[in-house]
């Protein structure tokens, strides 16, 4: 019966499945050859995340996105064992290791996959699956002639990142006398060029997303508060597929508008002001993150209006301005030149040092997904154009935030179909 409730999480109609999708097995295989062929000296260790580890109380459980990447695999306590084949006639061979079948866990936590499940390698993609119990004599036979133990370390803490499990140690008692080294590297360039299959659950996150700015615009008034603003947000993304927002969301009404990261969600909406929303939800493990300043009253009165004109303009030069070879930092200073020379026909005041963040950032397992500012943009890219300008003294903060992908020819606007224009917004917030 377990084995069964499993098989049919995978086997759903797509109407009730959709925030269970993922990419083919072969696109996970493909990774994990790719990695392999790097290393042909060591062999390739990676821990799933455990329960405890993964901030799940709240949320469903959400696996560490580098072993998603390399497996599809989202269910706690499993290991991945990559052994590249080397010149003396060895093949390769990749084992995923996972948790034995245990019925005190299922009381809790419900049923799962365990290595002896008969259908475990259609569940899984791999031929082999083994007990978790298994690593450590695997490991240790797998472990002659190599000369390292290949693992991810802890990331460097940064804005948009959840903290990580140093288990380094840990790691080192399986690896032995043989040292551990850092892949991180490596599966971070993997992961900044998207595949098809990632673009297109990034679409489904956006899409997910879209409907849910367009629900709270329709439902923003004077009184309310700002959470009861993120309320029908959220509703209208698990409605679509999605099972959590991809980050914490920002609702920030009047002063708490120019704060860039406000996440409290207390203040009441009061006549006059404007509301900055940056929500978005995550679908099948891939990420959205959108921006929209919208007014409280409908209509944007005239220096909101004035400001918000700017962050447009600003944006869509920024977006033009995408193509391969350019650098998110590269484009950073580009709308700080772009505020400096419109602020100042615009608004009579050169406007850059009100622009206080990055243009941009990657997106996709992650919201911040790892990329270096200064590296060139690739074809397959998908990263965020986000200006914003801040006026405290005014309590009027604007930003306006977009997902494009990077083609051969420029950039692709993921997330049209969400209006921006003043007009359009105020259309809209009116019910026309």
């Amino acid at each position: 019966m377990r084995r069964l409730a499993v098989l049919l999480l995978l086997v759903l109609p797509h109407g009730a499945s959709r925030g269970l999708e993922r990419e083919a097995f072969e696109v996970y295989h493909q990774r994990r050859r790719a990695v392999s062929e790097v290393h042909p000296d060591g062999l390739i260790l990676l821990l799933g995340y455990e329960r405890q580890e993964a901030q799940a109380v709240r949320s469903p459980f959400r696996q560490e996105n580098n072993f998603y990447y390399l497996t599809g695999w989202n269910e706690p306590g499993a290991a991945l064992l990559l052994i590249p084949a080397q010149g003396d006639g060895s093949v390769y061979r990749e084992l995923l290791f996972l948790p034995p079948d245990d019925p005190s866990h299922e009381k809790w936590h419900g049923p799962r996959a365990a290595p002896d499940d008969a259908d475990i390698r259609s569940q899984t993609g791999f031929e082999r699956v083994l007990p978790i119990s298994k690593l450590a004599t695997r490991l240790s036979r797998a472990a002659k002639k190599r000369s390292h133990v290949y693992t991810l370390f802890p990331h460097r803490a940064g804005e948009g990142q959840q903290p990580e499990p140093d288990r380094r140690e840990k790691l080192q008692t399986y690896a032995g006398e043989l040292p551990i080294a850092d892949i991180r590297a490596q599966l971070e360039a993997m992961r900044a060029v998207k595949s098809e299959g990632e673009i297109r659950l990034i679409r489904k996150a956006v899409d997910a997303s879209i409907a849910a700015h367009i629900e709270a615009w329709r439902k923003i008034e004077a009184g309310l508060y700002e959470y009861q603003i993120l309320g029908p947000m959220l509703a209208a993304m698990i409605d679509r597929g999605c099972l959590r927002p991809a980050y914490a969301p920002i609702i920030g009404s009047g002063p708490n508008s120019t704060a860039l990261h406000y996440t409290a969600g207390r203040r009441r909406l009061e006549p006059g002001e404007v509301v900055v929303m940056d929500v978005g939800g995550e679908y099948a493990h891939y990420a959205a993150d959108l921006t929209r300043t919208v007014p409280v009253d409908g209509v944007f009165n005239e220096r909101q209006r004035e400001i918000y004109d700017l962050v447009l303009h600003v944006q869509r030069k920024v977006i033009a301005a995408v193509k391969t070879g350019e650098t998110l930092r590269g484009l950073t200073h580009k709308a700080k030149r772009y505020f400096d020379e419109a602020g100042r026909e615009a608004v009579g005041e050169a406007m850059g040092a009100r622009f206080l963040h990055g243009v941009g950032h990657s997106v996709g397992l992650g919201v911040h997904d790892p990329i270096d500012p200064s590296q060139p943009l690739k074809a397959g890219m998908v990263i965020t154009i986000e200006p914003g300008l801040y006026l405290p003294e005014a309590e009027l903060g604007v930003r306006i935030e977009d997902m494009v992908l990077v083609t051969e020819n420029g950039a692709l606007l993921l997330s049209k179909a969400l209006p921006k224009e003043a007009d359009e917004i105020e259309k809209l917030m009116r019910g026309h």
